[in-house]
């Protein structure tokens, strides 16, 4: 297959993956659209794992090993009357393919497919995982950990690329992110005489004025990575009821991580905070805990998780990094290395395990989530051509 059809096949696959929804849980239709797509570009072995993921293999003469890396979730569309076109069309208007999904990251999911049948093509000594995960949106780094622990060798691992979208140039690390549950226990009362209850709420603002004014100013700052943020996202009270004062609630802040800290500082300075309130009867009782996640794949498999996912930083100095810019300077001139604002698998691949991972992927990182999410339909192109060029790199290094 010569480069222009292999390009033209990403942009055609980008397309019918972004027509199929695949919120997370729900991914099923186009795992199977993903699985025979591999299973036509050529590659020696395919299949979907207990969590719902699609793995395929290429093998080389040896085991060094090579994963690209992406998922097939993606975030709801949102309000619909805010998209210029249907979420799920995938028109190309423009040069631009529009579409939930496009940007994160089903674009790169099809470059990546697209790029097969070019490295596939000839014998090759390094052997070439494609890993299309579930449920990243919901808790990045679990499912990608079933598939290392199940069925890769880390250690033979030279390389991991995450197609999430870097405009083609060069992540090499992100925050980690982790969630935190404060819970507030207060006494139901009638709202016309508070004085016989104690309301949880009045306790929680209490708390939501320290973590936004005492503790987020006092929170630390990477060199690299930048600096840890707390925010406020969800407030919720029980019992629901209008003329009565809750007796619960609870408040969930995300807080993104920079290196060094570990979950017991992350915790700290809240707990008392807590006991503060409690020695002066503002609440009955409260705690504060890293959340955990139950994850129901569409397999029917559950996973638990701690809602907590480490920070990561690869040394633009690394040898191998020096190397795929050099040569993917002739497929992006101006290519640079950076650090991503999101969090992604590498939380698994690089902060848990400590291997080499970097992030490149068609498409702005700004635009993901967002309403008339899209990508430059050149930009998918080019992440054929960027792909083949890793793997050439990755297999010319190793020799």
């Amino acid at each position: 297959m010569d480069i222009e059809k292999a390009m033209d096949n990403a942009v055609r696959y980008a397309q019918e993956l972004i027509k199929t929804p695949s919120l997370s849980g729900r991914e099923r239709e186009v795992a199977y659209i993903v699985r025979e797509y591999l299973e036509n570009s050529g590659v020696d072995k395919v299949f979907i794992d207990e969590l719902g993921s699609v793995v395929a293999v290429v093998k080389g003469s040896r085991e060094d090993t090579l994963v690209f890396e992406g998922h097939i979730d993606h975030v709801p569309p949102g309000n619909i009357r805010l998209w210029r076109y249907n979420p799920y069309s995938a028109r190309i208007v423009d040069g631009k393919l529009y579409g939930r999904g496009s940007v994160d990251m089903k674009s790169a999911v099809a470059s990546m497919i697209a790029s097969v049948p070019l490295i596939s093509r000839r014998e090759i000594n390094t052997t070439l995982y494609l890993v299309f995960v579930v449920h990243e949106e919901t808790a990045e780094g679990v499912a990608l950990k079933h598939v290392f622990e199940k069925y890769i060798d880390e250690d033979k691992v030279k390389l991991v690329v995450l197609g999430e979208a870097t405009n083609l140039n060069i992540a090499l690390g992100h925050r980690g992110r982790c969630l935190i549950e404060v819970y507030l226990q207060g006494k139901t009362a009638h709202a016309s005489m508070p004085e016989y209850g104690v309301n949880p709420i009045e306790a929680l603002s209490t708390v939501v004025y320290e973590v936004v004014n005492t503790i987020k100013p006092k929170l630390p700052k990477h060199p690299k990575l930048g600096k840890a943020t707390i925010t406020p996202t969800v407030i919720e009270c029980n019992p629901k009821s209008t003329p009565q004062i809750p007796d619960e609630c609870r408040l969930i802040l995300d807080r993104r991580v920079v290196l060094g800290e570990s979950i017991d500082n992350i915790l700290k300075p809240l707990v008392p905070l807590i006991e503060k309130l409690k020695a002066e009867g503002k609440i009955l009782n409260g705690y504060t805990r890293i959340l955990t996640e139950r994850l129901n794949c569409w397999t029917g498999y559950v996973v638990e998780c701690i809602d907590f996912f480490p920070p990561w930083l690869i040394d633009e100095n690394n040898p191998l990094v020096l190397k795929l810019k050099k040569s993917l300077s002739s497929i992006k001139q101006d290519i640079r290395t950076y650090i991503w604002r999101f969090s992604t698998d590498g939380v698994y691949t690089a902060g848990t395990r400590g291997i080499t991972t970097i992030g490149l992927g068609p498409g702005r990182e700004e635009l993901a989530h967002q309403p008339n999410e899209y990508v430059e339909v050149d930009s998918i192109k080019l992440a054929v051509k960027a792909y083949t060029r890793i793997f050439e790199t990755v297999e010319n290094t190793i020799r």
